[in-house]
């Protein structure tokens, strides 16, 4: 009955649109859910029914906590992938900064150093 109420409640969540993907994202977190409320529960040493729901309880935060991180790790490489060119040119922008930086402190007669106004 808990396996039935779980499955109901965490049916619902995917983190791709393709359902072969999906499957397997939702098998690797389900795996890690299970063993962390697996560790828990026995180092707990809840045995019985109250070991039963205290595992299902484990399970399902875990669960949730680690398809929120993996939602974002996905949004976040979805983002890099479509937007790559824009982030490249911000990374050197911010190194050629730094290096200007850098070079100016090194320098102090350095015209990077000098006032404009």
């Amino acid at each position: 009955m808990k396996k039935f109420i779980f499955d109901l409640i965490t049916s619902s969540y995917s983190l791709f649109e393709n359902p072969f993907y999906n499957y397997i994202a939702m098998f690797i977190v389900g795996s890690i859910a299970f063993a962390i409320a697996w560790n828990l529960v026995g180092e707990i040493g809840a045995r019985g029914e109250l070991g039963s729901i205290l595992h299902w309880i484990i399970r399902f935060i875990a669960f949730i906590i680690i398809w929120f991180i993996f939602s974002i790790l996905i949004s976040i490489i979805l983002f890099i992938k479509r937007h790559w060119l824009i982030l490249l040119i911000c990374v050197v922008f911010l190194a050629i900064m730094f290096i200007l930086n850098i070079y100016a402190k090194r320098h102090p007669n350095s015209f990077l150093n000098k006032k404009i106004f």
